[in-house]
């Protein structure tokens, strides 16, 4: 992340060159940060998805130790299948685990679409300094 060249840098090599040039250059690299933050957007979605399944069966599990749901407690159910033990201490530990994960990937989308939107105010500011340039050069 820290090697990558950022928008500015690359199109200030380019200086030299033509505008069609740094122009696709600019496209390209705005077009990365968009396909990468839409990727981040789509992990963040299914891993919060996943948190909220998993936190739903937690509860769900907690609540049939409590209660009976349609006619057994969770601990019944452990008796009769105790190769599952390992389930309802699990339950909790997987749970966080999911909520660690989703908010790692939304403060990874926050991150990523900061730098996006930093990348096109870049563009931008370029594209009007190209056209101040050649109103100067036209002068």
């Amino acid at each position: 992340m820290a090697t990558e060249k950022n928008l500015r840098e690359s199109l200030l090599q380019q200086e030299n060159g033509n505008v069609r040039a740094s122009a696709e250059l600019r496209n390209k690299i705005l077009a990365r940060d968009e396909a990468r933050v839409r990727r981040i957007k789509w992990i963040a979605g299914i891993s919060w998805v996943a948190f909220l399944i998993s936190f739903f069966l937690a509860a769900l599990i907690e609540m049939g130790q409590r209660r009976e749901i349609a006619g057994l407690t969770t601990s019944e159910v452990a008796a009769i299948f105790p190769e599952y033990d390992w389930l309802i201490p699990m339950a909790v530990i997987i749970t966080q685990a999911l909520l660690f994960i989703a908010v790692a990937m939304t403060f990874s989308l926050y991150v990523r679409s900061r730098t996006l939107t930093m990348h096109q105010i870049q563009a931008r500011l370029t594209g009007i300094e190209e056209q101040l340039r050649r109103l100067s050069d036209k002068e």
